[in-house]
């Protein structure tokens, strides 16, 4: 007879791997958009080209995307990627202490 209850968990572990690799990648992204907020002169210039705005309000908006891409990746990616992970190894022990 078949385990169900592994097959959900062998789900859940490809879920939080998932999770995990998102904000691996998440995390990766934000780095890659450090180097602009440093060449913040070349990109308020381009971006200023296209849509003029005030330089308080550019370096609001440069600093607060980067403050929300963080937050949406842990908020959306790390923390449930952590609380999956320490759920499946609770079941897990729980399962082979009976």
């Amino acid at each position: 007879m078949t385990d169900n209850s592994n097959e959900k968990l062998d789900h859940l572990w490809l879920l939080t791997k998932a999770l995990y690799r998102g904000s691996f990648l998440g995390f990766l992204l934000t780095l890659l958009f450090l180097p602009f907020l440093f060449m913040i002169d070349q990109t308020y210039t381009w971006h200023n080209a296209i849509v003029p705005l005030e330089r308080t309000t550019y370096n609001a908006m440069m600093f607060g995307s980067v403050a929300i891409l963080k937050i949406l990746v842990i908020v959306f990616l790390l923390l449930p990627a952590m609380g999956l992970h320490w759920t499946i190894v609770k079941q897990q022990r729980q399962k082979r202490a009976d």
